[in-house]
């Protein structure tokens, strides 16, 4: 799924759909935020720069967000988390998707 300029997606949104994204955009998330199902995000390309200067791409900077993971990795972790549960929840997904990012870790999905 290629997005339109700056496109706000809700996180559920993005976990449910993740194989929809490019495996070589990221995500962006709130800096300064305890991310819900709920947390807009933003999906790019990560070197996608106005300027050599930004370590960001600029609607990220203009946002507040921070650079989460890219979708590569999210498609994993989504994958893992069905391939460990059948009929996984909203809530399972955002709790395998926040373990990961903490712990750079899968989650047992027997333990959640």
């Amino acid at each position: 799924m290629r997005k339109s300029a700056d496109i706000m997606y809700e996180l559920i949104f993005i976990l449910n759909n993740i194989e929809t994204f490019i495996w070589s955009d990221a995500l962006f998330l709130p800096e300064n935020e305890v991310w819900d199902k709920h947390s807009k995000g933003l999906i790019r390309d990560p070197d996608d720069m106005e300027n050599e200067e930004d370590e960001l791409p600029k609607a990220a900077i203009e946002n507040h967000f921070i650079y989460t993971l890219d979708i590569q990795s999210i498609q994993l972790i989504v994958e893992n988390a069905k391939r460990q549960k059948q009929n996984i929840s909203d809530d399972d997904l955002l709790k395998a998707f926040l373990f990961y990012y903490d712990h750079d870790a899968y989650m047992d999905m027997d333990k959640s």
